[in-house]
């Protein structure tokens, strides 16, 4: 009984050291770079989420921004995705910017996302701002529009800007 139980865990070894089972030595990210809660499993579908959103079925290159965000890059575009967790449960924040697009009728590219407190965002674009709340739903989160959206009032002229009529005397 001893001989088998030793032998199993042999080949259980051998596996391990041959590079089956256990973590990848090979991966196209280090995860050393990429923040404290990313693991291959959270990258994996960071990966899925970003390709979709981004339409891009090519690798994607990503970049550690801080604080959990990263920005996932390829095809010609990008998204920023934050990575939330609750007592060990993670899950991805959307980019705002996609949500935001069709509120505002703007291109992804041209807005502008600035976080306004841990569950608020304003975004701003083409001549238009709103804000956008974040939902927490039971197996991930949601950007809502929180405002009217609202369009930039251009600035009225200065006086040093107008020109001086003539007048008759």
């Amino acid at each position: 009984m001893n001989l088998i139980r030793l032998s199993l865990v042999g080949v259980g070894v051998a596996l391990l050291v041959s590079g089956c089972g256990g973590r990848r030595r090979n991966s196209k990210v280090d995860f050393s770079q990429m923040g404290p809660s990313i693991n291959a499993k959270r990258y994996a579908n960071l990966e899925k989420i970003a390709a979709k959103d981004l339409k891009c079925d090519v690798e994607l290159t990503p970049q550690y921004l801080g604080e959990n965000q990263y920005q996932m890059i390829g095809c010609n575009t990008e998204g920023v995705y934050e990575l939330r967790c609750v007592v060990g449960q993670c899950s991805w924040i959307p980019d705002v910017r996609v949500h935001a697009e069709f509120d505002l009728g703007c291109a992804k590219q041209d807005l502008q996302a600035t976080k306004l407190d841990r569950v608020t965002t304003g975004v701003v674009g083409c001549g238009k701002r709103a804000t956008y709340r974040l939902l927490g739903a039971r197996y991930g989160y949601s950007w809502v529009l929180n405002s009217m959206v609202a369009q930039d009032e251009t600035p009225a002229p200065s006086p040093k800007d107008e020109v001086p009529q003539p007048t008759n005397l």
